[in-house]
């Protein structure tokens, strides 16, 4: 008798459908998946859009001493964060400046005595909104000139967006490929796609440096003596301790498959889903070492419980809920590290890596 002879067994019509439900299973899982992990266009894009952000701010910190960008005067905090009593001490703060549009006219935002085109108050030029709660702030606005400047000289450069962000409109898509510096779309303006960490925006003592246990405190920037009004004095790169922890950028929309195109908690407008706010969200973020990855809601608040340390500040005005913490698709989720991350720019997002 031949040992490597057998005889073939037929198979069955149960092993065949068992087959085909996991692969029906496989592919409706993986499919989306894929498609968040770069195995399309648009995901590779993106990653390559935060490579570029990433150059052109290190190309910023060489010109200003290491330092990150800042729409704010350093010493803010001695006159309680109120730009009208700095200003009449020291004079108006530069107005930012958006960009140009065709006709050669400075599009430009700023605080009440600068001129009448005025798009954006001041609350927009501190990193995060304290006062209103909300997730407005310089933070989101990444592609102002200051910074644009290292790119292409262009607020509606693609290097700013997302090909797929949902708040994407076809009037902007044409401007981005009209290849322009700024149009006024209906005395509105589109956001980046790329949200910087605001906690790492503060001097890192706002959010606790220095300060003991696994919840220091929160020194608001704006009242706290300790600070001597330094709170808002933007920290120099080489202050992060962990570059390779700390999220630097990252996809302000970046749900896989949402619920709904709008998040019903705001209707005032048709708002996303931001990533902290549902366990489907994969966006794609840039750490202060360069490096770009995909990092989940789950990724921190894993590494949360493992490290056993809180790693984001939940004594900060926005408590315990955070950064849109009471608009969240997922009632599971509770992290916001990008937002409130303890200890700042020295502090980290995740232990995971």
């Amino acid at each position: 008798m031949n040992p490597l002879k057998h005889t073939a067994r037929a198979i069955t019509i149960t092993e065949i459908l068992a087959v085909a439900a996991c692969l029906s299973m496989l592919v409706a899982m993986g499919i989306p998946a894929f498609e968040r992990l770069g195995c399309n266009a648009a995901r590779d894009v993106s990653r390559a859009n935060l490579a570029t952000l990433s150059q052109a701010h290190t190309m910023y910190a060489t010109d200003w001493n290491g330092r990150q960008y800042t729409m704010v005067p350093d010493a803010l905090g001695s006159n309680n964060g109120n730009f009208h009593a700095w200003q009449s001490v020291n004079g108006c703060v530069p107005q930012v400046l958006l960009g140009e549009d065709s006709q050669g006219i400075a599009h430009t935002f700023g605080t009440a005595c600068q001129g009448p085109n005025v798009l954006l108050k001041e609350k927009w030029l501190k990193p995060i909104d304290f006062a209103n709660l909300t997730a407005e702030g310089a933070f989101r606005l990444s592609n102002v000139r200051m910074v644009n400047a290292y790119v292409n000289g262009r607020f509606y450069d693609p290097k700013f967006y997302a090909p797929d962000d949902p708040t994407l409109r076809d009037e902007v898509r044409a401007v981005l490929k009209g290849g322009g510096d700024f149009k006024s779309l209906g005395g509105s303006i589109t956001l980046s796609t790329y949200t910087y960490s605001p906690a790492a925006m503060y001097d890192p003592r706002v959010f606790g440096l220095g300060g003991s246990g696994t919840n220091p405190p929160f020194l608001h920037p704006e009242t706290n003596a300790t600070l001597l009004g330094q709170g808002y004095r933007s920290p120099t790169v080489s202050q992060c301790v962990y570059p390779s922890l700390k999220t630097r950028m990252m996809e302000m929309w970046a749900i896989e498959n949402p619920p709904a195109p709008c998040n019903e908690s705001i209707p005032e407008e048709c708002v996303p889903f931001q990533w902290n706010q549902s366990f489907r969200a994969r966006p794609l973020t840039l750490f202060f070492d360069g490096s770009v990855r995909i990092m989940t809601p789950r990724e921190p608040m894993f590494t949360e419980d493992r490290a056993n340390a809180w790693l984001w500040q939940r004594s900060t005005p926005f408590y315990t809920l955070g950064v849109g913490g009471g608009e969240a698709d997922d009632f599971l989720v509770d992290t916001n590290v990008h937002f409130l991350t303890t200890f700042g720019i020295a502090g980290r997002d995740t232990i995971a890596y």
